[in-house]
């Protein structure tokens, strides 16, 4: 098995599409601010203190999870559950480049902010 280590690994065999949008992302959640990437086999996961973002190909398809302080509704929204008391993750299947705008833009620096430095004692 091969070992996972960056991104570059992580799309190492995924569909060139699909791997757009995942670079797409990634710019998206880098124009935030400072972060850490974790890689692993099945989802690269974006964090500060903690994880607010974080993507996985399936496909020719790319699906984001955003981690925020509210329930939000959005188009492209799969489904919203609770990972803790506070934090509401938020799973979005993204198929174009043109699907990653503004509003996805918003969301993430939401989660950078109110998720990212973590939610405990804060």
């Amino acid at each position: 098995m091969v070992e996972v280590r960056t991104v570059d690994d992580f799309l190492g065999g995924a569909n060139e599409h699909a791997a757009g949008l995942f670079r797409r992302f990634q710019q998206l959640v880098e124009s935030c601010g400072p972060i850490e990437t974790s890689v692993s086999r099945t989802v690269v996961y974006f964090k500060r203190s903690r994880v607010f973002a974080g993507g996985f190909v399936r496909g020719r398809k790319l699906e984001i999870v955003i981690d925020l302080l509210r329930t939000v509704e959005h188009p492209l929204l799969l489904s919203s559950f609770h990972t803790t008391k506070t934090v509401i993750s938020h799973r979005l299947r993204i198929s174009e480049t043109g699907q990653l705008d503004d509003s996805i833009q918003a969301l993430l620096h939401e989660a950078y902010a109110d998720v990212g430095p973590g939610t405990r004692g804060g």
